[in-house]
């Protein structure tokens, strides 16, 4: 039998002294500052922050601002107290976004940043009644969004952004007038579990790579996932913009009377959808459950031929897209379908699945529906093929 020498677990000791010694435990409780134990701790260090209302006045933009890499932001909420169990940070004063990650001096409106901000994690946070976003990340590589609630704050509540290796894991987010939760100019990012709901868009993505959904819950939004062209997002195209998964996601009951602010690309939304596909390519919708939708339950469209379905008297060629405005190479596949397009909004088909492309500007190859179960009646609409049937050249 070996035995371990004394001045290897001597050696071994003091390892795990001197890692323990580089980070440490900020405790905040209420009617102390958060922020000033942001800006006290070191990179490793966590944050632990007790049940209260927090409103940080020194910030004339943001609620908290972090800038330090390897932050853990943790709240410690109390189960079954209502909103007294909660650590709740709440708007004051001018600011407009509620928690913000991103390096020293880059701001959630900069389109570049020379350096980018290491590992952030944020844990049990309630965030409320921000005019803009509530908990974003920018320039971030390595971010983690756990068990988090998103209330009612009026642009977009969960926004990874221009981020990366990502994982957005059991939070709800309600109450946007744009996005409940957006994955925006990202990549490797995962999002599972989360509840999205109330709000006009429910799920969205845009420009962005390797995005992979599973077990969300969206529900009670106009529009329930969004997959959107770049001509739809805040952040100009990445080289590749491919692999978003859905597998296994609850998506029912989008129906919300639009409540977006009149003029902006949201406002155009008609309620009634469960999952749009615009002009977006190489994206997998799989095994999903996608019921109660008033005008159709899945759309892949060409984003000229929605603009013009929508509006004949919009022509989006006269201005073209700034990228291909195809949908190519999708396989929707062995998804359930039912009670769909009872209600449809003009000019619109009550369907489970609808499919619309204008060839030749849009060419629609490579897309495949499959073994989807549809209980719809009709349960599909074409606008290649009216009479029937759905493309199956990717398959």
């Amino acid at each position: 039998m070996s035995r371990t020498r004394p001045a290897a677990l001597l050696v071994a000791a003091l390892l795990l002294i001197g890692t323990s010694a580089q980070s440490a435990v900020h405790r905040v409780f209420p009617g102390e500052s958060i922020q000033d134990a942001i800006d006290a701790a070191s990179p490793g260090d966590t944050i632990l922050v007790w049940p209260g209302t927090y409103q940080e006045a020194g910030n004339a933009l943001y609620g908290l601002r972090i800038s330090t890499n390897d932050i853990r932001l943790i709240g410690k909420p109390r189960a079954g107290d209502g909103d007294a169990g909660k650590v709740r940070v709440l708007h004051t004063g001018t600011q407009e976004t509620g928690i913000y990650a991103a390096p020293a001096g880059c701001e959630y409106r900069d389109g570049s940043c020379p350096e980018t901000l290491q590992n952030f994690y944020i844990r049990g946070f309630t965030v409320e009644g921000f005019p803009v976003n509530g908990i974003q990340t920018r320039f971030v590589d390595g971010f983690r969004f756990i068990r988090n609630e998103s209330a009612n704050n009026l642009n977009n509540g969960i926004y990874p952004t221009l981020s990366a290796n990502g994982y957005v894991a059991n939070n709800e987010s309600y109450g946007s007038l744009d996005t409940a939760m957006w994955v925006a100019g990202s990549e490797n990012v995962r999002v599972i579990g989360n509840k999205v709901h109330s709000s006009t868009i429910g799920y969205e993505i845009t420009v962005s790579n390797n995005v992979f959904s599973a077990r969300n819950e969206v529900y009670n939004n106009t529009l329930g996932i969004g997959l959107f062209h770049p001509n739809a997002a805040g952040n100009p195209p990445l080289p590749v913009m491919e692999n978003w998964v859905f597998v296994n996601n609850d998506v029912y009951d989008n129906n919300l009377p639009n409540p977006a602010p009149p003029g902006t690309f949201q406002s155009a939304l008609f309620p009634g959808v469960g999952v749009l596909l615009l002009g977006v390519s190489n994206h997998e919708m799989r095994n999903n459950t996608i019921t109660g939708h008033e005008t159709f339950g899945l759309a892949l469209a060409g984003w000229c031929s929605a603009i013009a379905f929508a509006d004949p008297n919009r022509n989006c060629l006269a201005q073209p897209p700034i990228t291909d405005p195809s949908a190519n190479d999708n396989y929707i596949a062995r998804n359930f379908l039912d009670d769909n397009g009872s209600n449809p909004v003009a000019p619109f088909p009550g369907v489970d699945l609808l499919y619309l492309q204008t060839p030749p500007d849009e060419t629609g190859t490579g897309n495949c529906f499959e073994r989807n179960d549809q209980a719809g009646v009709p349960p599909s609409f074409d606008s290649n093929f009216p009479g029937g049937g759905l493309p199956d050249d990717g398959c």
